[in-house]
């Protein structure tokens, strides 16, 4: 037995008809399928933030349209960059990990925000680790062979102050961490 439909009337502003009759969607040509695709849409947004593979589509299907211009445009001009497709292929994976680490609570515990910190922290550190091994050499696939290695020694500087920290630390007997 099909669903069966409601009629729903919809005033919509010029700006929103104009936005609606230029809105591209799958299978969607008449008002009343876009419409229904973008309640789709939302629908799946909404559900797609309760579990990590739901949150990392949605996170997925916001940044391809960028980076399928990018590929494009990359493959136009003969051109590619290590940096940028890295970057992309963290950003949705990061964004899903966080809008996920919830689940449906509305309120963390102070053991869930600890649990949380450490996986973004060990989710930075594998980006900044990935995006230094790019400067390693100048040969590195980048549209700027120096971007990275102008840009590395301010960060080499801030190592060594680290380094100098921790050795600190360390030889005084304290631990450094804030327990809070």
């Amino acid at each position: 037995m099909p669903n069966k439909t409601k009629q729903v009337g919809v005033r919509l502003t010029d700006e929103e008809a104009n936005f609606l009759s230029r809105y591209k969607a799958e299978n969607a040509a008449t008002p009343s399928e876009k419409l229904r695709a973008i309640i789709d849409e939302a629908r799946q947004r909404h559900l797609g933030t309760e579990d990590y593979p739901g949150s990392l589509r949605l996170m997925q299907d916001l940044i391809d349209p960028t980076v399928r211009i990018i590929k494009n445009s990359e493959h136009e001009h003969r051109l590619h960059s290590e940096l940028v497709t890295r970057l992309n292929d963290w950003v949705p994976e990061c964004m899903a990990y966080l809008i996920a680490s919830n689940g449906r609570d509305t309120n963390l515990d102070a053991k869930q925000l600890h649990e949380i910190e450490a996986a973004v922290a060990e989710r930075v550190i594998v980006l900044m680790t990935s995006v230094l091994q790019l400067a390693v050499t100048r040969t590195a696939p980048l549209y700027n062979k120096n971007a990275l290695a102008d840009a590395v020694e301010p960060v080499l500087e801030l190592a060594r102050v680290i380094e100098s920290v921790h050795k600190n630390r360390t030889e005084g007997g304290s631990n450094g961490r804030n327990n809070g």
